[in-house]
């Protein structure tokens, strides 16, 4: 099971179509956690471009015209994401971490 939690200007259905696109473009280990979410969500998963897999765990790439970024956290903050309104709750293994165009959208939990 996993847990979406968007920013408040980020729906949940748009973090989890962000998620699984650029999770499968790049051949991401949760990319099957995402896209069976996604289907018992119904929610349409789009194809990202320009997709890259990081040696440190995070991958990017474009999903609807947006730059995503999806990893752990300092994949994030190495990429100038600030991360403050994540929360210290959210710091745990197993969370994924969001940003589109730079500006962090949320984290997605497995198992919880």
């Amino acid at each position: 099971m996993l847990t979406v939690r968007p920013v408040d200007w980020m729906g949940e259905s748009d973090l989890l179509r962000a998620a699984a696109a650029v999770a499968c473009g790049a051949g991401h280990p949760a990319a099957e956690l995402l896209l069976r979410e996604a289907d018992a969500r119904i929610v349409s998963v789009v194809e990202a471009r320009n997709c890259e897999r990081s040696a440190c765990g995070g991958v990017a790439g474009v999903v609807s015209g947006s730059r995503i970024l999806l990893g752990g956290p300092e994949w994030l903050l190495a990429h100038g994401v600030d991360l403050a309104e994540a929360g210290a709750e959210a710091w745990s293994d197993g969370t994924l971490y969001l940003a589109t165009d730079g500006r962090y959208a949320g984290t997605i939990a497995v198992g919880g």
